[in-house]
């Protein structure tokens, strides 16, 4: 493991320490309750401090940003931290272990380093540019199956209510083709799981950078394929992801980009 995926993972367990206080604090409250007294911007927040924190000790000259905002007080476009404090959060709010920290490393705008990791499960996706895909240390390997019939894919859907048509048409139009398809709601989480296999195919219109790029690496470094949904890597630019096997992710796009073209 790199330098800075050490220090990623050190990061991240820290995180995920301050969440596990959090949880045991509020156990005993109900979801309504949780809402009232802030739960979730008080996970984010703890969360969020200890990833800056630790990441700007170690790295005192690199940039650190997170979706909303640049939060060091400079620039330095050759190395740019990446962070997701908690991808999921309506599972982590309803107390479904399917949630994730998101750590990456951007050098001149080049993904080098990924790590997801599951707070709940201390399941931990880790990549590094070249050098492969682990999950808590395994080597990762795409899925091999290539029929859609045989595929289980997974999807999550945009906030934007204007886009819930095309997006219930695209479910409607793929399932029909495929094993079947999840909404799993954690975006980073669900991309990384494309890695190990788990899950055979995803897209998603609507995605974060910081949940989207380091699942494009995971997969990719596990020898599969990401693209837009006009099979090009637009993939910041248009907030879309297609991820799986070259042949999954192909046929996806084939699908995908005559109903988001319409």
């Amino acid at each position: 493991m790199s330098p800075e995926l050490n220090i990623a993972k050190k990061a991240a367990l820290k995180a995920a320490n301050s969440i596990e206080q959090l949880i045991h604090k509020n156990q005993l409250l109900s979801v309504n309750k949780k809402l009232n007294n802030g739960y979730v911007d008080q996970a984010i927040k703890v969360s969020l401090n200890d990833l800056f924190f630790t990441l700007k000790r170690a790295y005192p000259d690199d940039e650190i940003q997170s979706d909303e905002s640049t939060l060091t007080e400079y620039r330095n476009p050759e190395r740019v931290w990446l962070i997701n404090p908690l991808s999921g959060i309506t599972n982590f709010l309803y107390g479904i272990p399917h949630c994730a920290i998101s750590i990456i490393l951007q050098e001149n705008g080049v993904t080098k380093e990924a790590l997801v990791y599951n707070p709940i499960t201390d399941d931990e996706y880790s990549a590094t540019k070249g050098k492969g895909a682990f999950l808590n240390q395994h080597r990762l390997r795409i899925s091999n199956h290539n029929e859609p019939n045989e595929s289980l894919l997974a999807t999550n859907l945009t906030e934007d209510k204007n886009k819930l048509a095309i997006q219930s048409k695209a479910l409607r139009t793929i399932g029909k083709h495929v094993a079947d398809v999840r909404v799993l709601g954690c975006p980073a989480l669900d991309l990384a799981m494309v890695s190990s296999g788990k899950l055979n195919g995803y897209w998603q219109q609507g995605i974060s950078s910081s949940e989207m790029l380091g699942g494009i690496l995971l997969t990719e470094e596990a020898g599969g394929q990401c693209m837009d949904f006009a099979a090009k890597r637009n993939f910041s630019d248009k907030n879309q992801v297609i991820a799986g096997n070259l042949k999954v992710s192909a046929w996806l796009s084939t699908q995908l980009k005559d109903l988001y073209q319409a």
